[in-house]
C-alpha cells in the first residue's frame, strides 16, 4: 500500500488505529482540538492517551450524529457536541465520563 491508497477498515479493532493517526491533523487544524490535546498533555498524559482521548470524543460525536440525540440538539449540532467535549477535555474529563449517558 502506498501513501496515497485510503485504507479502509475490515473489522471495528482496525478503525481505531486508523481514527487515531487521523487525530494530529485534526489536533493541528482545530484549536479546540489542540486546546484540550496539550492540556491533557501537561496533566502528563502520554501522546497517545492523549490521541486516544481526542479519538474517543469524534466517535462519540459521530455516534450523536448519526442517532440524531437529544444531546445534539441541545448542543447545536455535531460542531456545538465536539467543541463542549474538546472544551470538558481541557478542564480535566475524560471521553468516558463526557459521553457516559
Amino acid at each position: 500500500m502506498t501513501d496515497n491508497e485510503i485504507r479502509t477498515p475490515r473489522t471495528p479493532a482496525e478503525a481505531f488505529p486508523l481514527l487515531k493517526d487521523a487525530v494530529l491533523p485534526i489536533v493541528e487544524k482545530n484549536p479546540e482540538a489542540r486546546a484540550a490535546f496539550e492540556a491533557m498533555r501537561e496533566r502528563g498524559l502520554s501522546e497517545d492517551e492523549a490521541r486516544e482521548e481526542i479519538a474517543r470524543v469524534l466517535i462519540a460525536v459521530m455516534f450523536h450524529v448519526g442517532a440524531s440525540s437529544a444531546r445534539l440538539a441541545a448542543a447545536g449540532g455535531g460542531n456545538g457536541l465536539r467543541s463542549e467535549a474538546f472544551r470538558r477535555l481541557s478542564q480535566g474529563e475524560t471521553a468516558r465520563e463526557i459521553f457516559e449517558d
